[in-house]
């Protein structure tokens, strides 16, 4: 912030920016794999990530490190529907559950010790050393690609079609700014709006088109949209628990942000490791097993938060809930997304995670931005500088996660029952 002079708000922009290349990206990462060979897509995304990064390790001003998170951003976007795609047509179909166990294990380990490195260099060093650090790693993943990668997806042939493109951008890019926006701004309210609509006529135009750039005929399947809706709710939870913590153990308990990074870190590496965990249960047990006693644990841990948490709670006993709730978040997400992609043609799996990630990133935001409200609500007067009304505000969001995983666990039966039928 002192380096370009800026606020806290217009920092915030440096993840808002990130997500919304990444919103405007996975849409249309069906069609690109169609297209273009896998190859050559995983090539391009790590090259725009390492562009991005470069950008932003030299950056000279605010303006320019924007850049260089837009480019690592659209990167991101192609590359996490690209790798599950890849992975579920490598393995076999019951070997899928282990495939989608590595993608939780790389998804969330990087979250995991992310801010802990970061701390680090910057501590040590400055925040360049973030992105010069990255460089090498990208670069040598890039060698990997270009030497060992084979193509295993099949191309077909597509055009690409403007409209959906153009309406898919304003969509997607408009609904999250709007959700994520850090006021109460007329122009966000616009931009939800509009990008609503825009949403709406995308959906339309998908029906119409021969070849869309987003197969949505996928939500024919019932166990693929009502996993699509249990997935949502759980990732809402998920980013819910991620953010909840951290600001109950700096605003009520009063630790440092890096006191707070070490207390949750426990339940990132529980995630991580359990995802890789319940894949490979998944392939033994199936998915919907294993979600129900997910949601059990989710149930269970945000009900006690509401109970327990207060301005003496012992570090450990907060830490320890997490890992439970964390556990629960892994035994649900992987799990029951390869139980929907299975559902699926091989030609639409790319379609499918597109879907899926899509989906979730939204749902995700907007959950959170729900659950979020009644910290705000609480304490409204305070700001959030009472700990006593924050407190109060934390036990009444945790209150509505305990809904929302009880909504999860009765979908998750309904689905049950419907497939047992």
């Amino acid at each position: 912030m002192s380096d370009f002079q800026i606020n806290a708000t217009e920092v915030q922009w440096l993840t808002t920016i990130f997500m919304l290349s990444i919103a405007i990206l996975v849409p249309i990462t069906a069609y690109l794999i169609d297209r273009f060979t896998a190859r050559a897509l995983l090539m391009a995304a790590v090259l725009s990530f390492l562009a991005g990064t470069f950008v932003a390790a030299i950056a000279p001003n605010f303006e320019t490190l924007l850049v260089g998170r837009v480019l690592q951003g659209a990167g991101s976007g192609m590359m996490m529907p690209l790798m599950q795609t890849i992975l579920l047509l490598v393995y076999p179909r019951e070997q899928r559950g282990y495939a989608m166990g590595l993608v939780g294990l790389v998804i969330n380990v990087a979250p995991a010790i992310g801010p802990v490195i970061s701390g680090v260099l910057i501590e040590a060093f400055t925040w360049r050393a973030v992105f010069v650090l990255t460089l090498p790693l990208a670069l040598f993943l890039l060698v990997l690609i270009y030497f060992f990668m084979e193509n295993v997806t099949k191309q077909r042939p597509t055009s690409i079609d403007i409209s959906s493109i153009l309406l898919s951008t304003l969509a997607f890019g408009g609904i999250l700014y709007g959700v994520n926006s850090t006021d109460d701004s007329a122009l966000a309210t616009i931009l939800i709006w509009v990008g609503f609509l825009a949403l709406i006529l995308f959906v339309i135009r998908q029906f119409r088109l021969e070849t869309p750039v987003l197969e949505l005929r996928t939500f024919r399947s019932p166990l693929f949209a009502l996993v699509i809706v249990i997935t949502t709710l759980s990732f809402s939870l998920l980013i819910a628990g991620e953010t909840i913590l951290p600001m109950y153990v700096q605003n009520v308990q009063l630790y440092s942000a890096f006191h707070s990074g070490l207390i949750i870190f426990p339940g990132a590496i529980t995630l991580a490791v359990m995802s890789l965990v319940a894949g490979k249960w998944f392939d033994r047990y199936g998915g919907l097993r294993l979600a129900l006693i997910g949601f059990v644990l989710l149930c269970s841990s945000s009900i006690s938060y509401v109970f327990i948490l207060s301005q003496e709670t012992p570090v450990v006993v907060t830490a320890l809930l997490f890992m439970v709730f964390m556990a629960g978040i892994a035994m649900i997400n992987m799990p029951l997304t390869t139980a929907a992609l299975n559902a699926l043609p091989n030609e639409w799996i790319s379609h499918g995670t597109a879907i899926t990630n899509t989906v979730r990133q939204f749902g995700g935001s907007i959950g959170l931005i729900f659950i979020i409200s009644f910290i705000t609500r609480a304490a409204p007067e305070a700001g959030g500088a009472n700990p006593i009304a924050f407190l109060e505000g934390v036990q009444a969001a945790f209150l509505a996660a305990f809904v929302f995983s009880l909504v999860g666990l009765l979908l998750t039966l309904l689905l049950f029952k419907t497939k047992t039928s």
